[in-house]
């Protein structure tokens, strides 16, 4: 079976669309550790302003930002704005994300504000960050006023960020935002994807195989599966795990069942023309996956911020 076309897949990445928060929307809770193992919970009604950077140690783009975000942090610190950044990243894929890079870069002093490690990547999902950098400017009511990239042209310290610092100055002087939202850009996030299965079930071993496969008709080997055992009701219980195999990104499963009871049970799909299986189609696997992992560029509406001086 052949790849989707591109016309194919930018109707399978529009699904992201309803899932990624727009401006207008509420932000999700935020409660990370920092580099230190703290747990930092985030309130953006303590301040005036809040920018929320998805961000890397290891991606050049975010790297080659980086200064221009801490400029923020330092220049708007005393007027009640918060810059929290946030590494999503898989540590086995980008090793320079770990928890120890992290503290080291903190021990080095080249972090300003805070710095919280994502590492079941739920937060990350939860905004729909596609990309290091990913910005969002969110007001002291929890709303997200400014999504996109900091500034222009990533290779141009003279940009400041500016179009970060713009929404900040617009939140600041009680007024909306005059550019909401710009196209994201950077590095693609690096998902690792949770197939969650249960000893008693015959059907996990097919489930990897069918996650293999998408991700090679994708050519996306920045993605780590990982196998996830569910062995007691406890821990069934603690995932949300609703049944054997189930396929989870960021912490939301794909085929997410709200009603469903957690149990050490088989998990059962409903084929496309009404059957009941063990497993979904491929079809409707790689459909979601692609939503879930959609990259900057795949978005529907992208524009090239290499152009958009």
């Amino acid at each position: 079976m052949t790849s989707a076309t591109s016309e194919e897949e930018h109707v399978m990445t529009q699904e992201l669309v309803d899932h990624r928060l727009q401006v207008g929307d509420r932000a999700p809770v935020i409660a990370l550790p920092d580099a230190s193992g703290n747990v930092v919970e985030i309130v953006p009604a303590d301040s005036a302003a809040t920018a929320v950077v998805f961000t890397s140690n290891g991606c050049p783009y975010a790297l080659a930002w980086h200064d221009r975000i801490q400029d923020v942090a330092r220049d708007y610190a005393d007027r009640g704005v918060q810059v929290v950044q946030i590494v999503p990243n898989d540590a086995e894929l980008q090793p320079l994300d770990s928890p120890a890079a992290m503290a080291a870069r903190v021990e080095r002093g080249e972090v300003a504000g805070t710095f919280l490690r994502d590492d079941d990547q739920t937060v990350a999902r939860a905004f729909g960050a596609t990309a290091t950098p990913d910005v969002y400017v969110i007001d002291r009511h929890g709303v997200v006023r400014y999504h996109g990239a900091p500034d222009a042209d990533y290779d141009d310290p003279a940009q400041r960020a500016i179009w970060l610092r713009d929404a900040i100055e617009d939140l600041l002087a009680d007024k909306d935002v005059t550019r909401p939202s710009t196209s994201p850009a950077g590095c693609s996030v690096k998902w690792r994807l949770d197939l969650q299965w249960w000893a008693g079930c015959p059907s996990h071993d097919r489930a990897r195989e069918m996650v293999l496969e998408v991700l090679d008709r994708m050519g996306r080997h920045d993605v780590r599966v990982q196998p996830v055992e569910v062995t007691s009701p406890a821990q069934a219980a603690a995932l949300d795990f609703v049944g054997s195999p189930s396929f989870v990104i960021g912490g939301a499963d794909l085929f997410a069942d709200r009603g469903a009871p957690t149990a050490l049970t088989c998990r059962t799909y409903r084929l496309e023309d009404g059957r009941f299986s063990p497993l979904p189609s491929i079809e409707e696997l790689e459909k979601r996956m692609r939503a879930a992992l959609v990259r900057p560029w795949e978005l529907p509406g992208w524009v090239d911020f290499r152009k958009q001086q």
